[in-house]
């Protein structure tokens, strides 16, 4: 069973799904006032940092309930923040969940997920944050 899993389309096609993605997200952004935009964008961070924390639950390490809980409140805290004082900012919300997601590649910070996950999240928060700031910026 956890071959059939590792064959699907975003197991053997991680960046070029995860490139779809991001950019069919963005397309909605352009169709969007900017306010809504705003919005959407800071909604959308929390729901990412949020994934984290059921991986760790799936994972049963109590220390990595906690730590992913605590980390996915401050991407919650800062969304909520830049939503209301500086919506300008949500990008880099989402390129600092990139380097998050980077850092579960190293043993500190090692949950039990899909191989492919850690890839593609890198790939989608990074291109998000840096499409949402070119289209806010033009």
């Amino acid at each position: 069973m956890q071959r059939a899993r590792d064959q699907h389309f975003l197991a053997t096609h991680t960046v070029s799904a995860a490139s779809i993605i991001s950019l069919c997200s963005l397309a909605v952004h352009l169709l969007l006032p900017e306010a809504a935009s705003h919005v959407l964008a800071a909604t959308l961070l929390t729901l990412i940092a949020g994934v984290y924390i059921g991986f760790a639950v799936t994972d049963g390490r109590l220390s990595r309930i906690i730590s992913e809980s605590i980390v996915a409140c401050l991407f919650v805290g800062f969304a909520t923040w830049a939503l209301m004082r500086a919506p300008h900012l949500i990008p880099f919300g989402y390129l600092a969940h990139a380097g998050w997601d980077f850092l579960h590649h190293t043993p500190l910070f090692k949950v039990a997920m899909p191989h492919w996950y850690i890839p593609a999240c890198v790939v989608v928060d990074f291109l998000v944050g840096v499409g949402l700031w070119l289209i806010w910026a033009l």
